[in-house]
């Protein structure tokens, strides 16, 4: 605004708009003396707004009646983007599929993993098995039980060796047979139920004896209370074990103690057969 005179009656005050020469200016004198903008409406405002977008907001538009100010939101295209401007606003559509979910995604019905009752008499917390996430985000159980089978058998004769004359508990090892199993489970130890058989040859003159052993154990003992020799005289017996762990993804061996004794008047034993048969349970 400018004002003249000094309000005397013959130098009165005048009171005048200043318009500004700066570019872009579109103020006027308007025909009835008052200030008046061009597509202001009448209402004396600016002809054009200044917009700037930012990274979710989309502005266009003059903020003139001709051309309204918008706002459009920007939707990112990145895959598995839920959010869309539907006709009455922004939402995020859900979808739930066929298994394993349940629910809509809002406050009033959360999104939760589809499960069953707990039907164990056992504690959920203390007994349950976990799941979990792999790389590449599927979901995955505790590891599944594996088991395997393992046997080997040897059948050997000899040339009528002595039997030991060992009387204590345990009788004298004279043989010592291996069966080699793997763990087939890479995460878990395995536990080896094993079954042994053996069966020993033996001639035994009269007055004699001789019996046999599997871990220290006697299965078989013969005495002959005749006058004549008795060739070739055996038995099969069957010993199961299960206290071999074999830790996760292991090889090792399963062994089976062989021993004789009770050996009396020249008593030999020309052969001996065995087995071993082992299941690995890893769970």
């Amino acid at each position: 605004m400018r004002v003249t005179g000094n309000g005397s009656a013959s130098n009165p005050y005048v009171v005048s708009a200043l318009i500004s020469g700066d570019a872009g200016n579109a103020m006027v004198i308007g025909g009835d003396g008052g200030l008046y903008a061009a597509g202001g409406g009448g209402s004396g405002g600016l002809t054009t707004v200044a917009i700037q977008d930012t990274p979710c907001i989309d502005l266009s538009g003059l903020g003139t009646a001709p051309q309204p100010l918008r706002a459009a939101p920007i939707i990112a295209p990145t895959a598995g983007n839920l959010l869309a401007c539907a006709a009455n606003g922004l939402q995020a559509s859900l979808t739930v599929g066929a298994c394993g979910l349940q629910g809509a995604g809002t406050a009033a019905s959360p999104l939760a993993a589809k499960v069953s009752a707990w039907p164990y008499l056992c504690p959920i917390d203390a007994q349950a098995g976990l799941v979990y996430c792999d790389s590449g985000g599927t979901l995955r159980s505790e590891p599944r039980g594996k088991t395997e089978y393992f046997t080997t058998t040897l059948n050997q004769t000899y040339a009528n060796l002595a039997v030991p004359t060992t009387t204590t508990t345990g009788g004298t090892t004279v043989e010592t047979r291996s069966l080699s199993v793997t763990n087939p489970d890479a995460c878990r130890p395995a536990l080896a139920i094993t079954m042994t058989e053996l069966d020993v040859d033996f001639v035994i003159p009269a007055g004699g004896r001789a019996g046999m052993f599997m871990y220290g154990d006697e299965t078989y003992r013969f005495e002959n209370r005749g006058s004549a020799t008795v060739s070739n005289v055996h038995t099969q017996t069957t010993k199961v074990v299960g206290n071999t762990i074999v830790p996760p993804g292991a090889t090792q061996n399963i062994d089976l103690v062989i021993g004789l004794g009770f050996g009396l008047a020249g008593a030999t034993y020309n052969r001996i057969q065995s087995f071993i048969r082992a299941v690995l349970i890893a769970l």
